[in-house]
């Protein structure tokens, strides 16, 4: 299939919706941990876009925490916390990371940058420590948690205007059924993710919301329904919601996604033929639902865990750029 346009021309044209060569493809992958810091995790960065030559590529929070300390055993541990932007070390050390990385491939791709909502990081002092913290003291934590808001949304500008990516991959959880009811999620959690994605939104039209389906347990998506964002990813194989269905219930946006992401499911354990034939799959059900596969980025539901074999992904690119020449060859 000839390519008339960069990598970087075809992405921007597919999420404006304008003509492009082809579906812009990507999958992400975490690190080992010795790759998870410092130049080495910029080179891994750079390797990883190397290897796998995909369309844009997202810069990876391995190794990373957040911006509070989530070394607590007390709610009074994060009284102290208070939103200090730029002096942050954990946003002087993201943006750093996604300097380096775009000094090193940012002329040639795209990338974006995984941004964690403040939830998203906070759950990480442990989801029964945390809902112990909200029942003692419920107006705290929603203040924690926009105080971190505040940090987060500098980040996902900074990361835009200053360091150089096209966009944020806002990573979301807490609306797990179960979790919070419609209403405490609006009260709890919602207030801090707006100050993020409204943020983004203002600092690139381009920005992708990812819906995580954490472990394995089913989200309340009718909460993130109208979060602002150009692309929305979510996780197709937990919610049991189909790309061409999902794009529909998320009101027509741009999406990203196909594939199962866990490990011994197909991308993982496959052969190179039963991996290619599920990506022409996932292709003709898109198209045969819109009659086009505009609007479309190839992907998966979350992230790829390190021991994932990385020549994987290029059946799947393999067969995608195989069937896009079979329908253009058909067209004439």
């Amino acid at each position: 299939m000839k390519k008339t346009m960069t990598k970087k021309e075809n992405l921007i044209n597919m999420l404006e919706g304008r003509p492009h060569d082809h579906i812009p493809v990507s999958f992400f992958q975490h690190f080992p941990v010795e790759n998870t810091s410092g130049e080495n995790c910029v080179n891994a960065h750079v390797t990883f876009y190397k290897k796998t030559e995909f369309d844009f590529i997202k810069i990876m929070h391995d190794g990373l925490t957040a911006p509070c300390t989530l070394n607590v055993t007390t709610i009074e541990d994060l009284k102290s916390y208070r939103s200090q932007k730029a002096s942050n070390s954990y946003i002087k050390e993201y943006l750093k990371r996604a300097s380096m990385v775009n000094d090193r491939i940012g002329t040639e791709v795209y990338t974006y940058c995984n941004i964690f909502t403040p939830f998203t990081l906070l759950r990480r002092i442990g989801d029964d420590r945390l809902l112990a913290f909200l029942k003692k003291d419920r107006e705290l934590i929603k203040d924690i948690l926009l105080r971190m808001g505040e940090d987060i949304a500098y980040l996902s500008e900074k990361v835009i205007q200053d360091a150089g990516c096209i966009g944020v991959f806002l990573a979301m959880q807490g609306a797990e059924t179960g979790l919070f009811t419609p209403d405490e999620f609006m009260e709890i959690i919602e207030p801090s993710d707006r100050l993020v994605t409204d943020t983004a939104s203002k600092a690139s039209p381009y920005n992708i919301l990812h819906f995580c389906g954490w472990n394995g347990v089913k989200n309340q998506l009718e909460l993130w329904r109208d979060y602002p964002g150009n692309a929305v990813n979510w996780a197709i194989y937990i919610e049991g919601l189909t790309l061409p269905e999902g794009r529909k219930y998320f009101r027509m946006r741009n999406c990203m996604g196909g594939f199962d992401n866990r490990r011994d499911h197909l991308l993982y354990a496959g052969s190179k033929e039963t991996v290619q034939n599920e990506t022409i799959r996932i292709l003709e059900q898109y198209s045969a639902a819109f009659g086009t596969t505009d609007h479309l980025m190839l992907g998966a539901d979350c992230s790829f865990l390190p021991d994932f074999e990385t020549v994987r992904f290029s059946w799947v690119t393999e067969a995608l750029y195989n069937w896009e020449q079979s329908q253009l060859s058909a067209s004439y």
